[in-house]
């Protein structure tokens, strides 16, 4: 009997207080604690709590420096919550581990597992001239946790504009998963990933549809990392997947990109891809990866071997100029071309990487990178 009553007892003051550990901001809660701004909940409420944001407009930047879960939610037939650029303007308030100054809209930089859903990023009205890079959300390296259902838009910085950022330089094996969300506008960049030596960050970067719409812009730059790339619906005018991880699969992703759908510049695995409308379908700056399954369509060249050792087998090309381009004498994958000028086209030198795809090592980095610009290569001289 007297067992009875304690778990009635327990599971009374489970009731009562199950919600001790959400807060609010705005007044759409009057249940629960609330804040009047994001900046101040996320630094008043215990490690651990979840943060509701009521719809609005929030003129601030934010970091979050605990473990904690920040979640947009819906009030009187309204579901937006945007954080704005406040007035005055972006400050610098982290720098990244490619020594940029950066602007962060939502900065995550704590050991603990941060989670953001349902949040709108928007940087109109910031940097213009590339001060500062200016980023939508931002998780610094030691920074783990989630991103779904958010939005962010308008990161248009002078060529210094990138919709979500996760990095890692340290010692720890951090995750960040993106999820669900949509990403466009940023003039730089939508995604970027990115690691230093031997640093681990694992990845899930799925069911996004990221659209730069920048003349300039790549959807996805993934530097170091590992992890998945998959289901993400991709369109950009210079590039889909800017890739130097060889940890990462790139599986089942739409990508439309006038200019390049897929740059290799690691060995990695790309599978039941869908690449339309793209000057180069797939192009190989390195050797060792496997091209499986992918359907290119409507190209000038659907890949770009370079001369590379790479392995290629049921891949669908259709409606290109030139199927298979620079094919080392090694390749014997089967492939289902159709109405294509030039299938292929044999190698005639060793390992003749095009221009356009070589990777020359920088004066201030170890590391070679694409003469692109990206995050990781802040000077690179095409934009």
């Amino acid at each position: 009997m007297r067992i009875l009553v304690l778990l009635v007892m327990l599971l009374g003051t489970q009731f009562l207080f199950g919600d001790d550990n959400k807060f609010a901001v705005g007044a759409c809660k009057p249940k629960l604690k609330s804040f009047t701004t994001i900046q101040t909940a996320v630094s008043g409420v215990p490690p651990g709590s979840t943060v509701l944001v009521c719809p609005g407009t929030y003129f601030e930047q934010v970091t979050i420096s605990q473990s904690l879960t920040l979640q947009g939610i819906a009030d009187s037939n309204s579901d937006e919550v945007i954080i704005a650029i406040p007035s005055g303007g972006p400050r610098a308030n982290v720098t990244s581990i490619f020594n940029e100054s950066v602007s962060a809209q939502v900065l995550v930089q704590t050991t603990g597992e941060v989670d953001i859903s349902n949040i709108t990023t928007d940087g109109t009205g910031g940097d213009s001239a590339c001060v500062n890079w200016l980023v939508g959300i931002f998780y610094s390296s030691g920074s783990s946790g989630s991103v779904s259902r958010v939005r962010t838009r308008n990161q248009i910085d002078g060529g210094c504009g990138v919709g979500i950022w996760a990095e890692n330089g340290s010692t720890s094996r951090d995750h960040v998963s993106v999820q669900g969300s949509s990403v466009h506008d940023a003039d730089i960049g939508g995604i970027f990933l990115g690691t230093q030596g031997t640093s681990v960050l694992n990845v899930d970067i799925r069911d996004n549809f990221v659209s730069p719409n920048s003349l300039s812009a790549i959807d996805i730059v993934a530097e170091g990392v590992t992890g998945e790339v998959s289901d993400n619906d991709l369109s950009a005018a210079l590039g889909g997947i800017f890739e130097l991880a060889p940890g990462l699969d790139i599986s089942a992703n739409g990508i439309i990109a006038a200019d390049n759908g897929l740059v290799l510049l690691a060995p990695v695995t790309v599978r039941s891809n869908d690449i339309m409308n793209s000057g180069v379908g797939v192009a190989i700056a390195a050797p060792g990866s496997t091209l499986q399954s992918n359907r290119i369509t409507q190209s000038s060249t659907a890949i770009e071997f370079s001369c590379l050792a790479t392995n290629g087998d049921h891949n669908t090309i259709n409606d290109a100029g030139v199927g298979l381009s620079d094919v080392p004498a090694s390749f014997s994958g089967t492939n289902n071309i159709a109405n294509t000028t030039t299938v292929s086209t044999v190698c005639l030198a060793a390992a003749a990487v095009s221009p356009q795809f070589s990777a020359a090592p920088l004066a201030t980095m170890g590391s070679p990178y694409l003469q692109w610009r990206t995050p990781a290569n802040p000077k690179g001289s095409r934009p």
